[in-house]
């Protein structure tokens, strides 16, 4: 079995409602130094077979490459 992570992440630029939302409420709980939270996704995946392909195409079709970008890696 090969690993392999995914981390999908809005790019800069476009706004990040929930990463707000949580700015916000940090701040609110006590946290003043907190200036910009951004919430990305973390998908980890195990493929029978070591196949980087497959490991792309499963980002590919896991990002909304509009707003987002995927950075691949494996894992050991």
């Amino acid at each position: 079995m090969t690993k392999y992570r995914i981390q999908i992440c809005i790019r800069r630029g476009i706004l990040d409602n929930a990463g707000s939302a949580v700015t916000t409420a940090l701040k609110s709980l006590g946290f003043p130094e907190i200036d910009n939270v951004r919430i990305d996704k973390l998908i980890e995946i195990e493929l029978e077979n070591a196949d980087w392909d497959k490991a792309e195409e499963i980002a590919k079709s896991q990002t909304n490459e509009v707003m987002e970008y995927y950075e691949l890696e494996e894992v050991e």
